[in-house]
């Protein structure tokens, strides 16, 4: 004899693909027959819930004025036009910062490259020039 029927083999026989194996389990069985039929009524359960819920909606649907809101006043229509404005500004400052600020950072990093290669090619650090003028001096 098997072990008691997994989960999927269960779905499997309710949706009507069951193996020999998994019907003969189910016939000799008491404990997989139970939670089988648990598992159908719990499946008719929420089928009648669903079906309940739909003709819920469909009476809601049903109840609603058939004629169409009131027009919207003028100053209504004031105001989504400075919202459209607004966001539309928005949208176009989005897209000329950025632009600006990789101009400015362009300008920063060449500026940045500059000081490296100044740093770079000097012979001596800045806080020895003064011993090297002094041996210049000397000599």
């Amino acid at each position: 004899m098997i072990p008691h029927l997994s989960s999927e083999q269960l779905s499997e026989f309710i949706l009507g693909r069951p193996n020999a194996v998994a019907t003969r389990h189910i016939r000799d069985c008491a404990a997989c027959r139970s939670e089988l039929a648990q598992f159908r009524e719990a499946l008719g359960e929420f089928g009648g819930a669903v079906r309940a819920w739909s003709a819920d909606q469909a009476n809601v649907a049903l109840s609603l004025p058939a004629s169409l809101p009131e027009p919207r006043s003028w100053r209504a229509r004031y105001q989504l036009a400075w919202a459209l404005l607004a966001a539309a500004l928005f949208i176009i400052a989005s897209f000329v910062l950025p632009r600006r600020v990789e101009e400015n950072a362009a300008a920063n990093d060449a500026w940045l490259l500059n000081q490296v290669d100044a740093e770079v090619s000097r012979t001596v650090p800045a806080s020895m020039e003064p011993l090297t003028r002094l041996v210049v001096e000397k000599q």
